[in-house]
């Protein structure tokens, strides 16, 4: 509307906040694009853009052809080296050198055979990827490489914070499975760790387990880590869990309890040492209409408020609702164990 406005309060903008930050490096930068540089930097309904910024941590807004970025210096720094590869993958491979030594950097190894189907029509598969964990991520390839042994497998970069590269990984991974099995899950056994910070676990399922914990269309799994607030996925017969302590605990005692409710009522003699439950004793009268037909009207009240319900014995074998979730929730709404 207002052509070179930016200009006219450049100095203000930038030197807004400067060093105001704890690690007091916060500042603002800009750089000038072409017109058809900012349309690619841009990308459809501007997907390139917030996938620049989720990934790197840093602000970024274009205002006319001036991509303003302000953050950190670390996360300025990212959004530079982000904003070039982007560019960079205009004139033909990309490789990031020392990439092994960057702690913002995944690299997953694809077969070849897989690499159209990671890949999608078009980059849609990485895309939405891309979209869901707000990550970067493009094939790394050497200049000198460029046309040799098409067939063999490619590196995979995933650039943005741990759980964001974790959840991507894992996401590819499970692709990568289904398209060839054993590939990720040969020889692999149940994992736990005890580490308090974020770290990820196993859990090797049986075959006939695996659709049962996976859900008509993956509701199963998306309601066990949403509930739980770790990120669950599962490669093949696999299940990967991955988070901080608490929330990795919380997932397998989810898994578990859903497992064992094949096989009938599940006891949990015990809530009183939990935070993340809300007990809920339900009049004889009212539970079928409270669970509904096959626990249909549970289900839903799951999809909605981000929670994983079921009716549980106590120590005296009785029996009540049980609604966890990580998150308390508000009765007004919101998701939640009280919504």
């Amino acid at each position: 509307k207002v052509p070179c406005y930016f200009f006219s309060i450049q100095e203000e903008v930038v030197l807004r906040d400067k060093h105001g930050d704890v690690t007091g490096t916060w500042g603002t930068e800009h750089m000038t694009f072409h017109a058809e540089e900012q349309s690619y930097a841009l990308g459809k309904q501007g997907g390139t853009r917030r996938k620049l910024e989720r990934s790197s941590g840093a602000a970024i807004q274009y205002i006319g052809q001036v991509c303003v970025v302000s953050g950190t210096q670390d996360e300025r720094l990212r959004a530079r080296y982000y904003m070039k590869w982007l560019f960079d993958q205009l004139e033909g491979p990309v490789w990031v050198e020392g990439w092994e030594k960057r702690d913002d950097c995944t690299v997953v190894e694809i077969p070849g055979d897989c690499v159209g189907y990671i890949t999608g029509n078009r980059r849609a598969t990485l895309g939405s990827m891309e979209e869901e964990w707000g990550t970067l991520m493009f094939f790394m390839n050497k200049h000198e490489d460029k046309g040799r042994g098409r067939g063999g497998p490619e590196k995979l970069a995933i650039f943005g914070p741990e759980r964001a590269r974790k959840g991507t990984e894992l996401k590819v991974m499970s692709g990568v499975e289904t398209k060839s099995p054993g590939h990720f899950t040969k020889g692999v056994r149940n994992r736990e760790s005890d580490r308090h910070g974020f770290d990820s676990e196993r859990i090797v399922f049986r075959e006939d387990e695996v659709s049962y914990a996976l859900g008509k269309d993956g509701v199963t799994r998306k309601k066990l880590e949403l509930a739980s607030g770790a990120i669950l996925q599962y490669v093949g017969c696999v299940a990967y869990i991955a988070g901080d302590l608490p929330e990795r605990k919380r997932c397998r005692d989810f898994v578990e309890w859903l497992l064992l409710q094949r096989k009938g009522p599940v006891t949990i003699p015990d809530i009183s040492g939990r935070l993340d439950v809300t007990e809920v004793r339900i009049p004889e009268s009212c539970k079928g209409w409270v669970t509904g037909n096959r626990g249909s009207e549970l289900r839903r009240m799951e999809v909605e408020t981000g929670t994983y319900m079921f009716m549980s014995l106590d120590a005296r074998g009785e029996e009540r609702l049980l609604i966890f979730g990580c998150k308390a929730g508000l009765k007004q709404g919101g998701g939640g164990g009280a919504h």
